[in-house]
C-alpha cells in the first residue's frame, strides 16, 4: 500500500514538473527564435537602407561630375570650333591663330591647370602656361588617339602623368577638324589634384558618406577626400579588394562590404560608373555607425528575452496551480456533455416512436380491422404493407446526415419511391435545380418534409389515376419552392379540406410545424401541389 502511494505521488509530481518545464521552454524557443529573426531582418534593413542612401548621393555626385567633365568638353568644343572656323579664313600665321583664340577663353574655367591648343604635327602652338609652348606631344595616346579622321570627334582623358606639366596631372583634349574633316591638330586641358575638390559640392558632409574616390578605368585616382594631393594618381588596381570585384563584376553599380584601406574598420562601399566618361567614383560608410541603432535594438530584444523569462516562469507555476481546477471543469464538461448527449437520443428515439405510432402503426392498425372483417383482398393488404414499408425507410431516412441539402433529402425521397411509381405505370419527371442550403433542416425537420411529399405521391397513386409526375424547384425570394404536377383527376380543394380528411390535414400541420407553407391547385387537367420552404426560418410551432 505504502508503495503504490509512494508510486502515485511520485508519478504525479512528475507530471508537474513536466508541465512546468515544457511550455516554458516552447514558448522562450518562440520568443528568442522570433527576436533573432527580427535583428537579423533589421540587420539586414539597415544595411539596405544605408546603400541606398548611399546610391542616392551617388546619383547627386553622378551629376556633379557629369556636369564638370560637360563644362571642360564645352570649352574645347568652343576652342576647336573657333579653330576650325578662323584658319578656314585665315589671314595670319597658324600660331597667332590659335594663340588668339585661346586668349579669348583662357579665364573661362578658372580650376583648369593649363589650355593648350596643338597642330596637326603636335607641336603646342598656343598654351596659358608659357613653358610648354612649342612642346611635341605626337607621341602621347591623347594625341594619337585623334589622328584616325573617321572618329567623331570625342573627349579623350589622360592618365595621370608628369610629362606634359612637370607635375602629376590629367589631360583633357578634342581634336580641331575643319569642314573637310581634315585634322588641324587638338585642343586640351589640364587638371591637378584641386579640380574636383574645387568644383564638386560636398556629398552629405556631415557623415561618413561623402566622397571617397574618384578613379578612371585603369584604377588611377584623380581625387581622394583624405590628402588628395599625396595620393592624387595613385594606382589601386592592385591594392584595392573593392576596384577588382567591380572591375570583375561589369556592372555600373556594385555593393560591397570590407575593411577600409585606411584603417581597416568594417564600411559599406558602393562603387559607380559615370556613364562612358572613364571615370568612376566610391562612397563608403562606416558599419559601426551605420548598425549602432540596430546594437541599441539588440540590447533591447535581449531584455525582453529576459523578461520573457521570467514570465514564462511565472506562467509555468501558474499553470500548474490552475491545472487541477481545469482537469475538474474538463471532468464536469464531459459528465454534461454525456447527459445532453443521452438527452439528446431520448428525444431523438421518443420522436422516431411517436412518428412510428402515428404513421406506420395506424396503418398497421386499419389494415388489421379491414383483414379482419374480410374487407381486404390480398392486392389491398399487400398495398398496405408496402406503403408502411415505405414509411419506415423514411422514417430511417431521416436520420441520415444531409447537410441542410434540399436536393439530398428530394433524392432520397426518388430513390424510396421510383421503384413504387413504375409498378403502378406512372412516370417519373425529375426537374430539379440547385437551390440554396436551408440551415434549419434537421433530421425532425427531414422527417416533416418527407412525410409531405410521400403524402402528396400517395394521394396520386390513390385517387388521380395520373401517368405522369413532374417533380421541380425553384427559388422565389426569400423561398425555395418544391411542386409535385400530376396530370390525373382533379378534385375539390375546399371541399376536401372541409370533409375532414386526414392526409390534407397532415400536410398542414406538418408544414406548419416547420414555418413552411402547402398549397393545391386542381383542375380538370391535373394538380399541382406546392411546398414553400423558408431558407431563414423563423420561430416555429413545434
Amino acid at each position: 500500500m505504502k508503495r503504490a502511494i509512494k508510486g502515485c505521488w511520485r508519478n504525479n509530481h512528475a507530471r508537474f514538473f513536466w508541465g512546468i518545464g515544457v511550455i516554458p521552454l516552447a514558448v522562450l524557443l518562440i520568443v528568442g527564435a522570433t527576436l533573432i529573426w527580427i535583428a537579423y531582418d533589421e540587420y539586414n534593413q539597415a544595411q539596405e537602407f544605408e546603400f541606398r542612401l548611399l546610391e542616392a548621393h551617388a546619383r547627386n555626385a553622378d551629376v556633379q561630375i557629369t556636369e564638370a567633365l560637360g563644362q571642360i568638353d564645352h570649352l574645347l568644343n568652343q576652342l576647336a570650333g573657333q579653330i576650325a572656323g578662323d584658319y578656314q579664313n585665315r589671314h595670319s600665321p597658324q600660331n597667332k591663330i590659335f594663340a588668339a583664340v585661346l586668349d579669348r577663353h583662357k579665364n573661362d574655367i578658372p580650376e583648369l591647370g593649363t589650355l593648350l591648343l596643338a597642330d596637326a604635327a603636335g607641336r603646342i602652338l598656343a598654351a596659358t602656361d608659357t613653358a610648354i609652348i612649342g612642346r611635341d606631344v605626337s607621341h602621347e595616346l591623347y594625341f594619337t588617339s585623334h589622328l584616325d579622321s573617321g572618329l567623331t570627334p570625342k573627349l579623350l582623358m589622360s592618365r595621370p602623368d608628369k610629362h606634359l606639366l612637370g607635375t602629376t596631372a590629367i589631360t583633357f583634349t578634342l581634336p580641331i577638324v575643319n569642314a573637310r574633316h581634315q585634322f588641324l591638330g587638338i585642343a586640351g586641358a589640364t587638371i591637378g589634384f584641386k579640380f574636383f575638390p574645387d568644383v564638386l559640392q560636398a556629398i552629405n558632409p556631415d557623415d561618413s558618406a561623402s566622397m571617397s574616390v574618384i578613379f578612371n578605368r585603369d584604377g588611377d585616382l584623380v581625387y581622394r577626400r583624405e590628402e588628395p594631393e599625396r595620393y592624387f594618381g595613385k594606382n589601386i588596381a592592385k591594392v584595392s579588394t573593392i576596384f577588382r570585384e567591380h572591375s570583375r563584376a561589369a556592372s555600373q553599380m556594385t555593393r560591397h562590404i570590407g575593411p577600409s584601406a585606411h584603417n581597416g574598420k568594417t564600411r559599406l562601399f558602393l562603387v559607380r560608373e559615370v556613364g562612358d566618361t572613364g571615370l568612376g567614383f566610391i562612397l563608403s560608410r562606416q558599419l559601426d555607425e551605420v548598425l549602432a541603432k540596430w546594437l541599441r535594438n539588440v540590447v533591447i530584444y535581449t531584455l525582453i528575452f529576459l523578461l520573457t523569462i521570467v514570465a514564462a516562469v511565472w506562467f509555468a507555476f501558474s499553470a500548474a496551480r490552475r491545472k487541477q481546477l481545469e482537469a475538474k471543469i474538463i471532468d464536469n464538461n464531459k459528465r454534461l456533455r454525456e447527459i445532453e448527449q443521452r438527452q439528446v437520443l431520448s428525444q431523438e428515439r421518443q420522436r422516431l416512436m411517436q412518428d412510428m405510432h402515428d404513421g406506420l402503426g395506424s396503418s398497421l392498425t386499419s389494415a388489421l380491422r379491414v383483414v379482419e372483417h374480410g374487407r381486404m383482398d390480398e392486392t389491398e393488404v399487400a398495398q398496405v404493407l408496402k406503403g408502411c414499408i415505405d414509411d419506415l425507410k423514411l422514417a430511417i431516412d431521416s436520420m441520415e446526415p444531409v447537410d441542410a441539402d434540399l436536393l439530398l433529402l428530394l433524392a432520397t425521397l426518388r430513390y424510396r419511391l421510383g421503384p413504387r411509381l413504375e409498378s403502378t405505370g406512372i412516370a417519373l419527371r425529375w426537374e430539379v435545380i440547385s437551390v440554396p442550403k436551408l440551415d434549419w433542416l434537421n433530421p425532425k425537420n427531414a422527417l416533416h418534409i418527407l412525410r409531405i411529399l410521400q403524402e402528396a405521391f400517395t394521394n396520386i397513386i390513390k385517387h388521380t389515376h395520373a401517368t405522369e409526375i413532374r417533380v421541380a424547384t425553384r427559388v422565389e425570394s426569400d423561398h425555395v419552392v418544391v411542386t409535385i404536377t400530376d396530370n390525373g383527376q382533379g378534385f375539390a380543394v375546399e371541399n376536401a379540406l372541409k370533409s375532414g380528411g386526414k392526409g390534407l390535414s397532415n400536410q398542414m400541420r406538418r408544414a406548419e410545424a416547420i414555418g413552411a407553407e402547402v398549397g393545391w391547385d386542381s383542375n380538370d387537367a391535373g394538380t399541382c401541389f406546392t411546398l414553400r420552404l423558408p431558407i431563414i426560418r423563423g420561430p416555429t410551432i413545434e
